[in-house]
C-alpha cells in the first residue's frame, strides 16, 4: 500500500546499519523493497555469505501514528521474541534492533521461506485451505494460552489496566480522540459509540484473564509451504486483552469454520456475540481513521474503509436498539 509516511533507506544507510548489526565483514550484495506492508518499510537483504535477512524499518518518529501505535516496533521485537520462546509457535528470530537517536527504529530478522497465504489461497483447493486455516487456529490458540495480570497493548504499559472493560472502553476513546483530531467523519457520535459499548457491559466484564493476542494475524502476515505454516509476522500490535479479538473472528475472515475447529471453539454463547461486534467495530474504526493518518493513495481503500465502517456501525446500533 503506497502512503506518505514510509521511511525509506539509501543503500549506503543499509550497508552502514548492516555493518552495525554483524559487523565491517559482512556486505548486502542484493536488496529487495518488500512493498506489501501498509505501515513500515521492509527490505529482503542478501549477505555477501549467501544468507539472507529481513530489515523493518518504522515510519519516522510520531510521522502518521495513531495514538495506540506508539512503541509498536518495540513491541514487535519484544512479541516474537516471547512467542519463539515457547518452542511451538513459528516466528522469525530477531538478529538486531537498533534505537537511532531522535527515536527512529528499524530491526533484523531471519527470512522466512514460504509465501504469504493471502497471495495464494484462491489457487488451492478448499481441503487445503482448511488444513492451513485449522493449523492457523492452533498456532492461535498457542498464543492467546500466553497469560498476563494487566490489560492493554503490550508495550504501552502506562495505559494497561487491571479490568478490560475499562481498558477497551479506553482504547475506543483513544481512536475518538484520533479521529476528532483530524477532523475525520465517523458514522456515529463520540457519545452514541460509548452507549454502544456500555450496552454491552456485562459481556466486557466477562473477561477476566488478560491474554496475549497477536490482533493482525490476517492472512498477509502468514507465510505457507507445502500446505503448512511455516511462520507468522507483524506483531507489533499485540496486546493482553480477549482473544475474541484475532482477525479470524472478525466478520472481514468471512468463512472461518476450519480454524475454530483448529482452535477448538464450536459455538459462541449471546454475550460473547456481543463482544464479537464490539471488536468488528474497533478494528473498522481503525481501518477508516488510518487512510487519513498514513495518507494512503488508494481511494478504492478509502471508499471501502469507510463502506465497511458504516455497515460495522449499522449491525451494532440496530441489535442496540433492540435491547
Amino acid at each position: 500500500m503506497e502512503n506518505m509516511i514510509k521511511r525509506q533507506l539509501t543503500r549506503d544507510e543499509l550497508a552502514a546499519l548492516i555493518a552495525r548489526a554483524f559487523g565491517e565483514q559482512v556486505e548486502i550484495t542484493e536488496v529487495h523493497e518488500l512493498k506489501d506492508g501498509w505501515f513500515n518499510s521492509a527490505y529482503d537483504l542478501t549477505l555477501n555469505d549467501g544468507s539472507r535477512a529481513v530489515l523493518k524499518v518504522a515510519p519516522h518518529a510520531g510521522a502518521g501514528m495513531m495514538r495506540y501505535e506508539r512503541n509498536v516496533m518495540k513491541t514487535e521485537v519484544e512479541v516474537l521474541r516471547l512467542l519463539r520462546g515457547t518452542g511451538n509457535i513459528p516466528v522469525p528470530e530477531v538478529y538486531y534492533y537498533e534505537v537511532e537517536e531522535g527515536g527512529n527504529e528499524c530491526f533484523l530478522m531471519e527470512y522466512l521461506h514460504g509465501t504469504p497465504y493471502n497471495k495464494i489461497k484462491e489457487q488451492l483447493l478448499p481441503e487445503e485451505r482448511g488444513q492451513i486455516e485449522e493449523e492457523l487456529g492452533r498456532l492461535s490458540r498457542y498464543i492467546n494460552e500466553i497469560q498476563s495480570d494487566r490489560f492493554g497493548y503490550f508495550a504501552l504499559e502506562e495505559q494497561q489496566g487491571s479490568d478490560w472493560l475499562t481498558v477497551f472502553s479506553d482504547m475506543v476513546s483513544g481512536l475518538l480522540a484520533d479521529a476528532k483530531d483530524k477532523d475525520i467523519e465517523l458514522p456515529a457520535s463520540e457519545e452514541q459509540i460509548k452507549s454502544a459499548i456500555a450496552l454491552r457491559k456485562s459481556s466486557l466484564e466477562e473477561v477476566t484473564v488478560p491474554r496475549l493476542v497477536h490482533w493482525d494475524l490476517w492472512d498477509g502476515n502468514v507465510f505457507v509451504d507445502s500446505g503448512r505454516i511455516t511462520g507468522i509476522i507483524d506483531c507489533e500490535r499485540a496486546l493482553w486483552g480477549d482473544p475474541l479479538m484475532e482477525y479470524y473472528f472478525r466478520t472481514l475472515a468471512g468463512d472461518h469454520s476450519a480454524f475454530l475447529k483448529g482452535y477448538g471453539k464450536e459455538a459462541f454463547t449471546n454475550l460473547e456475540k456481543e463482544r464479537l461486534e464490539l471488536y468488528d467495530l474497533y478494528l473498522a474504526l481503525i481501518l477508516h481513521i488510518e487512510c487519513t493518518y498514513r495518507q494512503y493513495s488508494d481511494e478504492n481503500h478509502r471508499r471501502w474503509a469507510s463502506e465497511h465502517l458504516q455497515q460495522c456501525w449499522e449491525s451494532i446500533a440496530g441489535t442496540s436498539s433492540e435491547k
